[in-house]
């Protein structure tokens, strides 16, 4: 009998596999019908040219990079072993959102000087960043179990890890109160000696405990917060959390800033302007911070680099020319990030902000 975790994995590579073909298929026959349409009368020939050389790449993608690369990573154990990149979403990236992308481009530009303006309808474009999400939720979920539940508290920055979770960790402080006691009562040589060990061991143990103190601190006080509010029995069953269905959640919201500024670049006055090199440039640019590990250090400033930082920028010039094709919530959420992380981050640990708070 089959096991559960050979059919998820079959199930996984399923949807992993029709998220690299089914975007830029259906991406490149709406390129193929612009181009079509733009000629009169129709040419019916380079429609089914472009439809069948985009068959003809995604066969070869699938041949010669996708079936190899996914025979090191689990067969071979080649890939498997990478904990800070993901090689599967870096495939995705290049090999279904970059020509998706340059499809769109195209697509925009044959059409210069045109009054009837036929553009990408939404669901070739929402089609792109959904499957790039659903390779990350993939992923994510790779490791986990789709049946039973959970065991225990954790939060996500150390459900990213791929080591070993220390869940009891006694006080760190109680060493040194010891030391301290026993040099104040040094009756004997046998105490004495006892503390010299004890005094040349605490350091090396405080300064391993700490990475791990730091590491449980979210999840300490997480525990705390939900011991200090009391659930009625009542809602009992409305007080659930779990990190698998959370993985879905912040997959999505993380990307809606993206989705926000690649929809600009669809509008009727924004389609057929050279504004569409700028948004999708650094809309794809933005992209790549999901190959990164959820737990690697480098994302919070990566994410500042290449989306809040040039999203500012590009969402702020198109309101100055365009008027407000963007919400104005959009530029706020990016200078709001970028001025709390800078803040935070570097100009707390200036001589006039540095009060260390203590909790």
């Amino acid at each position: 009998m089959i096991s559960g975790n050979k059919i998820k994995f079959v199930v996984f590579e399923v949807f992993q596999f029709a998220a690299l073909c089914a975007p830029t298929i259906v991406v490149a026959e709406r390129f193929a019908s612009i181009v079509m349409e733009k000629n009169s009368p129709a040419d019916l020939k380079s429609y089914q040219l472009i439809v069948a050389c985009s068959v003809a790449y995604v066969a070869c993608v699938s041949l010669i990079i996708w079936i190899p690369l996914k025979f090191l990573m689990f067969k071979k154990r080649i890939l498997s072993n990478v904990k800070e990149w993901q090689p599967a979403l870096l495939m995705q990236l290049i090999f279904t959102t970059l020509p998706c992308f340059g499809f769109i481009i195209a697509g925009s530009q044959a059409q210069y000087g045109i009054t009837a303006i036929k553009n990408f309808s939404d669901l070739p474009v929402s089609l792109v960043i959904m499957c790039l999400i659903l390779v990350s939720i993939i992923e994510n979920l790779r490791k986990w179990q789709l049946t039973g539940k959970i065991v225990g508290t954790f939060s996500d920055s150390i459900f990213a890890t791929d080591g070993p979770v220390l869940t009891n960790i006694e006080q760190i402080s109680a060493v040194s109160a010891q030391q301290d006691k026993g040099r104040e009562e040094n009756q004997t040589a046998a105490e004495v000696t006892e503390n010299e060990i004890a005094s040349s061991v605490a350091p090396r143990v405080s300064n391993k405990s700490q990475s791990v103190l730091q590491l449980r601190s979210h999840a300490t006080s997480t525990d705390h917060s939900t011991l200090e509010h009391k659930v009625p029995a009542s809602l009992k069953v409305l007080a659930v959390k779990d990190y698998r269905a959370e993985v879905f959640v912040t997959s999505i919201i993380n990307w809606l800033d993206t989705v926000e500024l690649v929809r600009v670049a669809g509008l009727q006055g924004v389609f057929t302007t050279g504004w569409v090199y700028p948004i999708y440039i650094f809309s794809y640019l933005s992209l790549f911070r999901i190959v990164l590990h959820s737990a690697n250090p480098l994302l919070p400033s990566l994410a500042i680099m290449l989306q809040d930082f040039p999203f500012f920028f590009v969402r702020v010039s198109l309101i100055g020319v365009k008027g407000f094709v963007t919400p104005v919530l959009y530029p706020l959420k990016n200078i709001i990030v970028i001025t709390t992380f800078i803040y935070f981050n570097y100009v707390t640990k200036c001589k006039y902000f540095n009060h260390t708070q203590q909790f």
